[in-house]
């Protein structure tokens, strides 16, 4: 008996074959299921003005304000894409065996094409380009270690600015931070910092504050800076700078997200295509309140 001539190797791990195997599967799935296929009348999606009404009043309710125009247009995109691929769920049958909402037809329809157009298996050489390309997700954040004192600018007495400075300058000289636990105005606020990572500072104190504090020369008093707490006198006990971690020490941090990303494309070229069989049907726009923003 004659030997099947085998397939070589590398050719069985391309993912083109395997996007033409299973989309072959998937047409020939789709060829049996006549019946479950959308009517081409119903190849229209209609967002109504009930419906884009009701996703404004759902949004205000979350987030307790009107949406944005741009925010609007999202919603409404979103709304698309999930009629969109709800129908596609069902020609394909997803909703015979259970009952379930369009959301979670659609996320089954995802999960059934996500894998057909990557190679779930990247080699050394695409994990380290796709980490090369994106090193700011793998950065440490620049630490700092730091003592304040706040002079509150509704003091009594002198102000902020005249208080500040002349605690400047009685400070010169100083071999230490330990005069933020003496001096300044009364505050809730730490006196001071161990190594916090420069986005914390910000969150607390605000970019600019932090930007003086990472360039403030370490060892002495400097200042003042302003916070929304006030203004700030600042002893820089120590600093460690943004740093890239190496590819080495993150590789599964860097697969992982690769994975997602390209599971991410995947899905949004299969909803591409798929659009382009639906014609899509929106409200005409509402007439623009005089006086009315965005915000």
């Amino acid at each position: 008996m004659a030997k099947r001539p085998k397939l070589p190797a590398r050719l069985l791990r391309e993912p083109l074959l395997h996007f033409a195997i299973l989309g072959g599967l998937i047409f020939a799935f789709l060829s049996e299921a006549k019946t479950t296929q959308p009517a081409a009348e119903d190849h229209r999606i209609v967002i109504t003005g009930n419906e884009v009404e009701r996703m404004a009043a759902a949004w205000a309710q979350r987030w307790q304000r009107p949406p944005t125009a741009a925010e609007m247009d999202g919603l409404i995109r979103e709304a698309v894409r999930e009629q969109v691929l709800y129908q596609e769920a069902l020609a394909l049958g997803l909703d015979r065996d259970d009952v379930v909402v369009r959301r979670h037809l659609r996320q089954k329809y995802e999960f059934l094409t996500q894998d057909l157009a990557y190679d779930a298996n990247p080699d050394q050489a695409v994990l380290r380009a796709y980490y090369d390309a994106r090193t700011d997700r793998y950065t440490e954040p620049a630490r700092l270690s730091f003592s304040q004192i706040r002079f509150d600018l509704e003091r009594p007495g002198l102000p902020a600015e005249t208080a500040a400075a002349r605690a400047l300058a009685a400070l010169q000289g100083a071999t230490g931070p330990q005069a933020a636990d003496t001096l300044g105005d009364a505050t809730s606020l730490p006196t001071s910092f161990d190594m916090i990572d420069d986005a914390e500072v910000a969150a607390m104190f605000g970019p600019d504050f932090t930007a003086s504090v990472l360039q403030a020369p370490p060892g002495s008093w400097a200042g003042p800076i302003a916070s929304g707490y006030g203004l700030h006198l600042i002893w820089v006990s120590d600093r460690a700078p943004r740093a890239v971690l190496p590819f080495e020490k993150v590789r599964q941090r860097v697969e992982e997200d690769w994975r997602y990303d390209q599971r991410r494309a995947a899905n949004e070229a299969v909803y591409r295509q798929l659009l382009a069989r639906y014609e899509v049907v929106l409200p005409p726009p509402a007439p623009v309140q005089a006086g009315g923003g965005g915000s």
